[in-house]
């Protein structure tokens, strides 16, 4: 009975964090994030490099409040983005040159669940 009551008094605090702070379980790319009341922040550092290179982002989800923003970034320069709200699933591909990027997920009260997986890759021209 005991361990019961402290299950239910830590599922208690969980949801009383989550509805105050916002909350973010899940480790991107491998896993799906699960998002409550989440506003925040992820950026990921590629390297891009050969002839007709194009950074491939696949994005998956179902938002039940909030949206997501992907942006790619080069020297501080966005070089694409896309805003993503309610469900969702596509495969954005940006054109890039060889050198560093920058992969920035933004989220604004993001309630629900995403799933993303990012490559570099070669396309023919």
């Amino acid at each position: 009975m005991r361990t019961l009551l402290l299950l239910a008094l830590l599922a208690l605090g969980l949801y009383w964090y989550a509805e105050r702070y916002g909350l973010a379980v899940g480790y991107p790319p491998f896993l799906p994030v699960f998002y409550w009341k989440y506003t925040g922040e992820a950026q990921y550092p590629i390297r891009v490099s050969g002839l007709y290179d194009a950074v491939k982002v696949k994005v998956s989800g179902d938002l039940e409040e909030g949206r997501l923003s992907m942006a790619l970034l080069r020297d501080g320069r966005v070089v694409g983005e896309r805003v993503y709200s309610g469900s969702f699933q596509e495969e954005a591909r940006f054109p890039a040159s060889p050198g560093e990027y920058l992969l920035r997920f933004q989220l604004q009260g993001a309630k629900g669940r995403v799933r993303y997986d990012w490559v570099t890759t070669k396309f023919a021209p």
